[in-house]
């Protein structure tokens, strides 16, 4: 019996060690895999063409994947379904003193879960209120034991959305987090593009939004190794709590948890990024902001942007967004959204010989380093800095002489009559030409996509969206430019 026994106690040893020795080997590999995302983030330079782009992010996200591969048994999610956890989500509420009478926690279709309505609510009643001490701040984050590595760390000290994200990851490991109940109705992932493939990634193409979706996951992929190297080198106790459940996967949950859900409120003067439970379940309709913060009752309020029936789902307005930045950051498209526009990439030559007087009059208006200029949604579809850089980019020589004279030549960033006529027909004839052909250009790239909409991922139809409210703004930008440069011809023949 006794050489029975020491021998189960030479082969738990001898277990152990092996165990030992296959996370070292892991943190090994997986410290490698980090270095080099950290490397390649870091030396991309975003003046490079939209192919390089792209292949660079998918050299990154190769190493991302190895990444996930090598993390996954380290972190698992036993949070449960939402659906599960709202019972004792409303009874935390309620016991911290969340006003909600008449609203309701319900499932949507196509929204996953929303607030509904049990009562009905007039335009500008109260629907809700939320105490200050509910919320998650970045204030709590600096009051917490995460201190230590704030103090230190210049990143965590200017991006309080980073901070707020840690402080999240670190609540979410907690059993006794004052916000436990609150946290585990969160959802598990995101749509946003951080959870996109590669191959959903590139459906994007077209779009402008294609090159921002890189751009924001490069830096995501820099953060995560960027905060890896310093968790795990840093002699800061927090640290070591951390090191256990930082992962890459965990790490774009939070961002997207904040990316999604963060408000800026004022507290104590100063505005504060937060999550503000419960209201952050009203989903996005058009209209106008109906939430404050008040100071004097120390809480936030959320009034009806509408009248609101009984069983119907409250909506919020969550401010004057492009789908572009909704897409990106919301992982949703708001369709026929009335505050759309898209962004074009314009610039000037390096062989254009009149490239230095024009950049010197677009110094004046301040647009000498704009590089994106925007197509609205509506009846004026050319904001007021694309209008000024395809006028001076259309000048000749003589022109751009007259106009460099000035002291300010603000005529050019207005089309009211005044303006367009103290312009010239002839520069905003071949300014709008010129707008026309690129916007025809960029309108053939999309093609017509056949796919049946009901058996596409929720990541493929958001992108459909996407794109048809683009193609949207180019008709219309096309229907006016073509417009007007019928009236600006009638007008210079007229002159003739």
């Amino acid at each position: 019996m006794g050489r029975k026994s020491q021998s189960k106690q030479t082969t738990k040893k001898n277990s152990g060690k092996e165990n030992n020795k296959f996370l070292q080997q892991k943190r090994r590999e997986l410290a490698l895999l980090v270095d080099k995302v950290l490397r390649l983030t870091s030396i991309f330079q975003a003046s490079g063409t939209v192919s390089k782009s792209w292949e660079h992010h998918l050299e990154i996200d190769s190493i991302i994947r190895e990444v996930i591969n090598l993390e996954a048994p380290q972190y698992r999610n036993s949070q449960g379904t939402r659906q599960a956890n709202i019972d004792k989500y409303i009874k935390w509420l309620q016991d911290h003193e969340v006003q909600f009478d008449g609203v309701q926690i319900s499932e949507f279709e196509g929204y996953d879960l929303g607030l509904k309505a049990t009562k009905t609510f007039t335009e500008g009643s109260l629907i809700l209120t939320v105490p200050a001490k509910v919320m998650m701040t970045e204030k709590d984050a600096q009051d917490s034991d995460l201190a230590d590595f704030i103090a230190v760390d210049p990143l965590l000290q200017n991006m309080p959305n980073i901070t707020l994200a840690l402080f999240l990851l670190l609540e979410k490991n907690n059993s006794d987090s004052f916000w436990k109940p609150y946290i585990d109705t969160l959802p598990e992932k995101y749509s946003t593009i951080l959870y996109f493939t590669s191959e959903e990634l590139a459906e994007l193409r077209p779009s402008p939004v294609f090159e921002s979706s890189l751009k924001l996951y490069r830096n995501i992929a820099r953060q995560y190794a960027y905060f890896y190297n310093k968790i795990h080198s840093l002699d800061i106790p927090i640290l070591k709590k951390l090191q256990d459940i930082f992962t890459y996967d965990s790490y774009r949950w939070a961002v997207s948890t904040v990316m999604t859900r963060q408000n800026n409120i004022q507290l104590a003067n100063n505005d504060v990024t937060a999550f503000i439970p419960l209201w952050d379940m009203c989903n996005h309709e058009h209209g106008k902001i109906t939430t404050d913060f008040n100071k004097e009752q120390n809480r936030g309020e959320c009034y009806a942007l509408r009248d609101f029936k009984e069983g119907e789902q409250i909506f919020i307005f969550y401010g004057s967004r492009p789908n572009s930045d909704l897409f990106l950051h919301n992982g949703f498209v708001y369709p026929n959204n009335k505050h759309d526009s898209l962004s074009l990439t314009l610039g000037i030559s390096t062989s254009d010989a009149l490239r230095e007087t024009k950049l010197s009059l677009l110094t004046k208006l301040g647009l000498a380093g704009v590089t994106h200029f925007s197509l609205y949604q509506g009846q004026n579809p050319i904001s007021a800095e694309l209008l000024a850089f395809i006028r001076i980019f259309n000048m000749n020589q003589e022109e751009l002489t007259k106009w460099s004279g000035q002291g300010l030549p603000g005529d050019l960033v207005s089309s009211d009559d005044a303006s367009a006529a103290a312009v010239g027909a002839g520069i905003d004839r071949r300014a709008y030409t010129y707008l026309l052909t690129r916007c025809r250009l960029l309108h053939a790239a999309y093609k017509k996509d056949s796919t049946n909409n009901e058996l596409e991922s929720l990541h493929r139809k958001n992108i459909k969206l996407l794109k048809e409210s683009e193609i949207q703004i180019l008709d219309g930008a096309m229907k006016y430019l073509t417009e007007a440069i019928s009236k600006l011809s009638v007008a210079e023949n007229e002159q003739k």
